[in-house]
């Protein structure tokens, strides 16, 4: 029904199939680029991404980053173009430990202290938390040109939004969308919970995972800081796990960037926005920004945002997206590698 379903058929074996394919063709072709242009293929992004880390140390004198594995281009649900995403900036990922002890004891001695009812209050602490708001210069003009054509009440937000960034109302409705809720500030959640040792005995001991993307800019330790604060548990501890992350920051806006990915956009849908965007999830590229490299998310796909089960085992990526990322890539590579 015109879609490839597989796990990691959209993220990210479509572009890494684009890239390879268009690369393999240039390469058939004679093509001649005026500088180095090299294929870097890792495959642990949903581990400890040891592999982009290396990528980073040994090419920390590239000119700039190309990474399939962000941007990308946003279709309505009736398949009309909306606009296009070149990814500037992504949130850092962290998973922080919330531990919680107890001497225990046998479970017809109920105690005030069960670590399970203790982490439960812990954690409504934590679900009723909101981190500030922040924006940035990516952020912002995603919200300016994203609010020009948004139809009904979350268009009327964004255009609140970008008259006055404080407007508190307006930010109450972005929050409430899951599009938008990742752009407007750091954000953490409890993913997983383990406690207990048996089923007729108090527990000793309960640990929460806390996922946190945080906003760039902001250092991870000062987020770990302001979890303590909101756990408000003495007897908690908060640690940052080995997640594979770092902080990095933003990269710069550049011309021959914009662009090169402008000129692939519009040749596919003439006059179409394209949008510096910031990825609520975590790629490759931070490392490259860590090092000082710019890296630009700039994926050929194109789909509905009902179609996007990245992650899942439902994962499909439309058929109709192939051609034209093809092309896009094609004209980026020329453009930039000249």
């Amino acid at each position: 029904n015109g879609y490839v379903y597989g796990r990691g058929a959209l993220d990210d074996k479509f572009d890494v199939s684009m890239i390879v394919t268009v690369l393999a063709k240039l390469k058939r072709e004679g093509w001649k680029p005026g500088r180095d242009v090299v294929l870097a293929l890792s495959g642990d992004e949903e581990t400890l991404q040891q592999t982009a880390r290396k990528f980073a140390g040994d090419l920390k004198d590239a000119e700039l980053v190309l990474n399939g594995d962000a941007g990308g281009g946003q279709l309505s649900e009736d398949g009309k173009p909306e606009f296009y995403a070149l990814q500037a900036a992504e949130k850092t990922y962290a998973d922080f430990q919330v531990t919680l002890s107890d001497p225990g004891g046998h479970s017809s001695r109920p105690s005030p202290t069960n670590p399970i009812y203790r982490m439960a209050r812990d954690l409504d602490r934590l679900a009723a938390y909101k981190f500030p708001a922040m924006r940035s210069e990516i952020t912002m003009a995603a919200f300016k040109a994203t609010a020009k054509d948004k139809p009904g009440p979350l268009g009327d937000a964004l255009r609140r939004y970008v008259a006055n960034p404080d407007d508190q109302a307006a930010i109450e409705t972005l929050s409430a969308d899951r599009d938008m809720v990742g752009q407007l500030r750091t954000t953490c959640v409890a993913t997983m919970i383990n406690g207990g040792h048996a089923t007729n005995a108090l527990p000793q001991k309960v640990t929460a995972n806390v996922n946190c993307r945080i906003f760039p800019g902001t250092p991870s330790e000062e987020v770990r800081k302001t979890l303590v604060k909101v756990l408000d548990d003495p007897t908690a501890t908060v640690e940052r796990q080995n997640d594979g992350a770092i902080d990095a920051g933003p990269s710069p806006l550049r011309p021959d960037v914009l662009a090169a990915v402008t000129k692939a956009v519009h040749a596919r849908y003439p006059g179409l926005p394209v949008l510096p965007a910031m990825s609520a999830g975590a790629t490759d590229s931070m490392f490259f920004r860590a090092l000082g490299v710019p890296a630009y998310g700039v994926a050929g796909v194109f789909m509905k945002s009902s179609d996007d089960f990245a992650h899942g085992l439902n994962e499909r990526v439309p058929v109709a997206s192939i051609d034209g990322a093809l092309a896009q890539w094609e004209s980026i590579l020329k453009d930039l590698a000249k």
